[in-house]
């Protein structure tokens, strides 16, 4: 009897260790994915600010949006991302 409440002593102590630390790891984890998930975001808007800015030095139409002057051929590609 006091065999089995000893092994379930330690198999919880086990799973409050294991939780612990994984907790920690998706917290780390989330933190980093977060993290880059914003720096992608701004990104993207840089990258539409610029796109916009040379649409004006360049003289391309206004009334075209971002994804219209990226794929449209005539327009062409000043530097690499």
């Amino acid at each position: 009897m006091n065999l089995v409440l000893t092994m379930i002593v330690i198999s919880l102590v086990c799973f409050s260790i294991c939780v612990w630390l994984t907790s920690a790891l998706l917290r780390k984890l989330a933190a980093q994915l977060l993290t880059r998930a914003d720096v992608i975001d701004a990104a993207k808007l840089e990258h539409q600010r610029r796109i916009r800015f040379w649409c004006v030095e360049l003289g391309v139409a206004h009334e075209l949006d971002v994804e219209t002057v990226m794929s449209d051929p005539a327009v062409p590609t000043l530097a690499r991302n």
